[in-house]
């Protein structure tokens, strides 16, 4: 896909989770200086007389130069990532952006799949491999649908992880769902399963046993779990699987989570 278009409450919780991020960065950039690459910090929390008229001056070589290098090109991808977000937002809507209650609750959490959750996970743990694999940056993937799969999921920065491990007591199977994915905005995470041939029923027999399996288990649908259904194994529907992923993030996200001014257009 060309352009990723965020829903609002999405859009609105990757802002202020940058925003808010930025606030507590240190702030700078690089430039040669007398033909030597310096660090330039504008603004440092734990010191308030940096600042852009008063900016502090490192060599990168030097030893403080390379403690803050890291930081300062974490500060300017995150800021672009910032910026490009705004500019999105004041493309598409007349109002400001609303401020966002962090940490977001949900409304139920059967499996406390947060952040910790997908941390701890192993990954890779399938045990079937396929006679021609699909090599990938990405590692080795079963399928060119998978690799289309993560490809998107990597253009909308939502970090996975492939084929790490679940037990199923209702149907007394441990499985390998294709995605462990991570919105780590909201501290959340679920499993995501393409489910593709369906309709070969040997295939669609295992697709709806594991579905009963995850259902059995209180993995909601569009929460803990994901169902991507393909029905054409040799066109996938990259505007579907999108729509699909982000329309659960954005179920994620309660209402009441997003402080708007009072004369907002979207109040």
């Amino acid at each position: 896909m060309n352009k990723i278009n965020w829903p609002m409450k999405v859009h609105a919780v990757k802002l202020e989770y940058r925003r808010l991020k930025l606030q507590n960065m240190r702030h700078g950039y690089f430039r040669d200086i007398n033909g030597k690459r310096t660090l330039v910090i504008t603004y440092d929390p734990d010191n308030p007389k940096t600042s852009s008229r008063r900016p502090r001056r490192l060599l990168t070589g030097s030893s403080f130069g390379k403690r803050f290098a890291e930081e300062i090109k974490e500060y300017l991808e995150i800021k672009n990532e910032y910026d490009g977000l705004l500019a999105d937002w004041n493309a598409r809507y007349s109002f400001e952006p609303p401020r966002v209650r962090f940490p977001i609750v949900q409304f139920a959490d059967p499996h406390v799949m947060n952040n910790d959750y997908f941390n701890i996970q192993e990954d890779r743990l399938g045990k079937y491999t396929p006679d021609i694999p699909t090599v990938s940056k990405f590692g080795d993937l079963k399928s060119k649908n998978e690799l289309i799969g993560a490809e998107l999921l990597e253009q909308m920065g939502i970090p996975f992880k492939y084929e790490t491990q679940v037990y199923l007591k209702g149907i007394n199977e441990t499985i390998n769902p294709d995605y462990l994915i991570n919105f780590y905005e909201i501290d959340r995470c679920a499993y995501l399963e393409i489910l593709g041939m369906n309709d070969q029923i040997d295939y669609f027999y295992r697709s709806a046993k594991k579905i009963y399996g995850f259902s059995k288990e209180t993995y909601r649908p569009g929460r803990e779990v994901i169902y991507i259904f393909l029905y054409d194994k040799q066109n996938f529907d990259e505007a579907y699987f999108v729509g699909e992923v982000l329309s659960a993030f954005e179920s994620m996200i309660p209402d009441d989570a997003l402080i708007w001014k009072d004369d907002s257009e979207a109040v």
